[in-house]
């Protein structure tokens, strides 16, 4: 894995510091030294501030979790690529599949000279984080990570892009359903894991609001079931992508991140891209 810090000038992601004191100003659980319990100490029932977001030169998000709402800011963005295999990476069961044929071998000496295998698309992490280290991941807009809830949210992959599914339904068809998997470590420090089948289905796009003004997105819903036979129905808000090179972005959400799990839900203030 290669992994690329973005420079952000000074701009979009704020130092922990700065970040925390902005995020915390004014708030009465700080004053309790409650903060290290859980992360919705650090949230008012709404200490989401339009005004300060719109100040502030660093891309946030107005988060929402147990009934408690607050501003967390950026504190880092990377991409991540992939090497793209090895010729000489074979797995054994491939491998010995070859060589018990003499034509096969020859034929995939050859291949494997001339043909490389394309790289992944870059997946982009960003993080946001508060003052005590509490944490949201979102890897190219999907909830993949938590830390510092009752409940943390450890890895949720899907087995699909939303590229995919977008461009799919932009051309008239069904978005193709796809694989989910989901790893949580529950407040005992005991660890779940689930996996399930997803399908996805968007409205038409609209003017919708949003903490800093208007954006265009489809309202897209994404229906998990999970292989215990229970259902978590996920929202979305996605932006189209507006060129053939540009990618969509989601600019809210509501997950429940696994079977009978609490929901996180987000908006975007100020974008990142």
């Amino acid at each position: 894995m290669i992994s690329t810090s973005i420079s952000m000038g000074g701009r979009l992601a704020a130092p922990l510091l700065v970040s925390g004191a902005l995020l915390l100003g004014g708030c009465s659980a700080l004053e309790q030294g409650q903060l290290g319990q859980t992360a919705s100490a650090v949230f008012g029932s709404d200490q989401f501030d339009a005004e300060r977001a719109r100040a502030l030169p660093y891309a946030s998000l107005r988060l929402r979790y147990d009934g408690n709402t607050g501003m967390v800011v950026l504190a880092s963005l990377e991409t991540v690529s992939s090497r793209p295999p090895s010729a000489t990476d074979a797995s054994p069961t491939q491998a010995d599949h070859e060589l018990s044929s003499p034509a096969a071998s020859s034929s995939s000496a050859t291949s494997a000279e001339t043909v490389t295998p394309p790289s992944s698309p870059p997946t982009e992490l960003a993080r946001f984080e508060t003052a005590d280290h509490a944490f949201v991941r979102l890897e190219n807009g999907w909830l993949t990570g938590t830390a510092g809830f009752d409940s943390d949210l450890l890895d949720m992959h899907r087995e699909t892009r939303l590229t995919t599914l977008m461009s799919a339904l932009s051309a008239g068809e069904p978005a193709p359903g796809y694989h989910v998997r989901t790893r949580w470590q529950r407040a005992d420090g005991t660890e779940g894991y689930a996996q399930g089948r997803a399908d996805w289905s968007c409205a038409a796009p609209s003017v919708q609001p949003f903490p800093l003004g208007e954006q265009r997105v489809a309202r897209c819903e994404e229906s998990i079931h999970w292989s215990d036979g229970s259902l978590s129905v996920n929202h979305y808000a996605v932006a189209p992508a507006m060129t053939p090179v540009a990618s969509p972005r989601i600019w809210a959400a509501e997950v429940q991140a696994w079977p009978d799990s609490p929901h996180w839900h987000w908006e975007v203030a100020r974008a990142w891209w």
